[in-house]
């Protein structure tokens, strides 16, 4: 009987998987597209279905990550996803989610102050998380969401 039921099992999952076929792309479907190439950034982002996904951006300027604390940092990250955006066809008016990513949550305050005042009404949903420390000499990094306007 184990036999038996062996034998049928495995038949039926190699009907199973014949039957499927290969998994094809449906037309019309939008093709991903991977934007940053704009300016010198370090990290871009994807756009696929009306939506711009933005990685984990940093406070750089030409390459090198700008001086003078957590509020020019923050400052150039939110600069940095708008060149991104505006790259995808949309702006910070259409930002759905942001995910703030700070080395020590003393700083919190401090970018929040940047953050209200850079962001248009109503401001996007938003998760900010202490990570302890972040890839680079650096106190923030910000990755975002938003629709592209059709």
């Amino acid at each position: 009987m184990f036999s038996i039921t062996c034998l049928f099992t495995a038949l039926l999952a190699l009907f199973g998987s014949v039957i499927a076929g290969p998994v094809h792309k449906r037309q019309g479907i939008e093709t991903v597209t991977y934007l940053g190439s704009q300016g010198s950034i370090l990290s871009g982002g994807a756009a696929a279905k009306g939506l711009v996904y933005t990685a984990g951006t940093v406070p750089s300027l030409n390459g090198t990550i700008v001086s003078g604390g957590i509020q020019n940092e923050t400052a150039q990250v939110i600069r940095n996803i708008a060149v991104i955006l505006a790259e995808a066809g949309t702006s910070w008016d259409y930002v759905l989610k942001t995910t703030v990513f700070l080395a020590t949550m003393d700083d919190y305050s401090a970018m929040n102050e940047v953050y209200a005042a850079m962001l248009p009404d109503p401001k996007p949903a938003r998760t900010a998380v202490e990570v302890g420390r972040l890839p680079g000499n650096f106190s923030v990094e910000i990755e975002a969401i938003a629709a592209i306007p059709e």
